[in-house]
């Protein structure tokens, strides 16, 4: 019980630090526009390559380790991390960062569905906390990765190359007793159509998918947006070209997530659902409302209240649809599920750096969050109807999204 808890713990510090990674270029983006002369299409560009990787990698390998087990599947992602930390470290041009990009986002990919169901498999069965866990990473992730990163490019030598050679140490630190750890997974047996793209949804999980990931999608699309984004807009309001103040604004969303996770833990999942899609519209409009009267204390509280939507919305999309894989579906059900996450992560954050070109910052972040907005409402009024209302909603709405998954979901 000892070894399996310590491999419970183990794989949620690779999954924080994989998911850290992939947000400490963002404290960077300024400084390679800067000096590569790039705009905010070439600075999402590079964005987009990373979740476009990601989204590649989790069709083709998402249940890689249900067929060959987890170990196998991480090691070989954490060598391709570090391999992407070096590219970074040795980046002189737009290419170089692109080719980085696209290794971390293939690495990353790979690791989101296998740790996440090692996770579900090592947890404690009589205080399982594996969907707890895969929740908290991304926040937990993605702000330390932010701060951190924001604090070495401000204040440490050579700080685009200390960033990224502290991850791959950490990550040669965390490989070594990955590979003497028990593992998990295994037990589909292996063909090469195993590799064949096909979103893997349990029979018995595509109707909950259906309700609850649009709101999982929408808090990614405000994360998206923040990582691509919020650092310019930020110092736009500030005038202040401290890389610290970019990454102030990411730990501002992050990290109120991450502890909207945890209190949400032992919410109902209707409350989790409702506390999310409120706090996302909320968050998102007051943050408009900032950018709009050029108040950055407001632009701040804005983000911190969307940090907790961002958190309990997609805590509760995780902790609705996850359980419900059986052991040898769970990584394909990460996969499938991370696809949509990350749909609604990075489309949505290209399209605004194109529009940037055309109406400018302000009016992105207006149109953007209205967007959101937008996108949210429906859910909040389905959290909001009587349970039966909302049993027949459910039966209605899922028909379309049955029939084009019925085929590759049992």
């Amino acid at each position: 019980m000892r070894r399996r808890h310590a491999a419970f713990w183990l794989h949620a510090a690779v999954l924080v630090v994989f998911i850290g990674g992939s947000a400490a270029p963002s404290p960077l983006y300024a400084r390679y526009a800067h000096e590569w002369g790039l705009g905010p299409i070439a600075v999402t560009a590079v964005f987009a390559v990373y979740a476009a990787a990601i989204l590649v990698t989790l069709l083709i390998t998402g249940s890689l380790a249900d067929h060959l087990g987890t170990r196998p599947v991480l090691i070989a992602a954490i060598v391709l991390e570090i391999a992407a930390m070096l590219f970074f470290a040795g980046a002189a041009s737009p290419a170089a960062l692109i080719a980085a990009r696209v290794i971390q986002g293939v690495a990353t990919g790979a690791t989101m569905s296998a740790a996440g169901a090692a996770l579900m498999a090592f947890e404690n069965p009589d205080r399982p906390a594996g969907s707890l866990l895969n929740s908290l990473a991304s926040p937990i992730g993605l702000s330390s990765g932010a701060i951190g990163s924001s604090l070495l490019v401000g204040f440490a030598p050579a700080p685009a190359q200390v960033v990224y050679l502290t991850i791959a140490a950490l990550l040669v630190v965390l490989g070594i007793p990955l590979a003497l750890h028990p593992q998990t997974g295994g037990t589909l047996p292996w063909t090469p159509r195993s590799l064949v793209p096909r979103l893997r949804i349990p029979a018995a999980a595509v109707k909950t998918v259906a309700t609850a990931m649009p709101v999982g999608a929408a808090t990614w699309a405000l994360g998206g947006f923040y990582l691509s984004l919020g650092p310019s807009i930020v110092r736009s309001l500030t005038h202040d070209p401290a890389v610290i103040i970019g990454g102030l604004a990411l730990f501002a969303l992050f990290f109120p997530a991450a502890i909207a996770v945890f209190a949400a833990r032992r919410w109902s999942d209707r409350t989790t659902m409702l506390v999310g899609v409120t706090c996302l519209v909320t968050g998102v409009s007051v943050t408009a409302l900032a950018v709009v009267s050029g108040s950055v204390l407001l632009y701040f509280a804005g983000t911190m209240v969307a940090g907790c939507g961002f958190g309990s919305g997609y805590s509760g999309a995780l902790r609705v649809t996850l359980p419900l894989a059986e052991p040898h579906e769970r990584a394909g059900m990460f996969s499938a599920v991370y696809v949509i996450c990350y749909l609604g992560f990075s489309v949505p954050a290209v399209a605004a750096g194109a529009l940037t070109t055309v109406v400018g910052l302000k009016t992105t972040t207006l149109v953007y969050g209205a967007a959101l907005v937008a996108a949210a409402i429906p859910a909040l009024i389905a959290n909001l109807r009587p349970a039966r209302t909302r049993r027949v909603a459910v039966a209605t709405s899922t028909g379309s999204l049955r029939a084009v998954l019925g085929s590759t979901s049992s």
